[in-house]
């Protein structure tokens, strides 16, 4: 005897009893439990940070300018909100550093380093760290003070370390971006740093106060390091080296070879 099975036509008024059965079995539980899913996504979901760019807001800063390891603006007191970190990384326009610019001003001026000077910039903030867009390119020089200080930078002397974590684009991950860490930032931060913006290291420290370190990378010479590193962006990876610190930022010195990603 062959076996009668109902067959659902779409014009007909009533559905089969047989249909209508498979239907609340199926489409029930999708229609509770994607708002369940949803909820959940959202209230795990990692949030972003309160690092800022200020987008628009171009401010003139003075400081005591230094070239190495990277160029820096230390700021005069009172410049900056309470709580910013007053020695500021420099970094360019776009996905540009800041060298380039500050040369091409140096060549139309005079050497910059270790005077105070007024630069107008964007600036960007998060986690103790303050960083700077000279916006304006190679106009953002705004004055050349008069000054008979002669400021000196002193390292600290180098310890050896090994330290597990990020390299990231200080640029966009201190508040340009979000996010900008991990593998969904990579080729952004690749093309930022190949493109001379200074690479941080940055190491989970298990302090729930400060949970993080961050290092500026340099070879073991204290030269650039940016084009050496860019395979191990947005990685986590291990390395042995040496750090020190200058001008309130930690420098850590590698050997790129000891570079191991996890």
């Amino acid at each position: 005897m062959i076996k009668k099975e109902e067959f659902y036509i779409g014009w007909q008024e009533k559905m089969s009893d047989s249909n209508r059965s498979f239907l609340r079995k199926k489409l029930i539980p999708f229609f509770v439990g994607i708002p369940i899913l949803v909820f959940l996504f959202v209230v795990f979901q990692k949030p972003f940070n309160a690092y800022r760019f200020e987008f628009g807001n171009v401010k003139n800063i003075t400081g005591t300018y230094f070239h190495s390891p990277f160029p820096i603006l230390v700021a005069d007191a009172g410049m900056l909100p309470k709580g910013f970190s007053k020695e500021i990384l420099l970094v360019g326009y776009g996905k540009f550093g800041a060298e380039g610019i500050m040369e091409t001003i140096q060549e139309k001026n005079e050497n910059l380093n270790g005077k105070k000077i007024t630069l107008a910039g964007t600036l960007i903030y998060g986690d103790s760290k303050t960083l700077l867009e000279l916006t304006n390119k190679d106009a953002s020089l705004v004055k050349i003070e008069n000054s008979t200080e002669k400021p000196a930078v002193v390292p600290s002397t180098p310890t050896p370390i090994t330290v597990q974590g990020e390299i990231l684009d200080p640029k966009c991950y201190f508040g340009v971006m979000k996010p900008a860490e991990g593998k969904i930032h990579k080729s952004c931060a690749i093309r930022c740093i190949s493109g001379g913006i200074p690479p941080v290291f940055r190491n989970e420290t298990g302090d729930a106060q400060q949970p993080y370190d961050y290092y500026l990378i340099v070879d073991e010479n204290g030269k650039k390091i940016n084009q050496k590193v860019l395979p191990f962006v947005a990685e986590q990876v291990s390395v042995k080296g040496k750090t020190n610190e200058i001008l309130n930022w930690k420098v850590l010195y590698i050997d790129v070879n000891q570079l191991n990603i996890n």
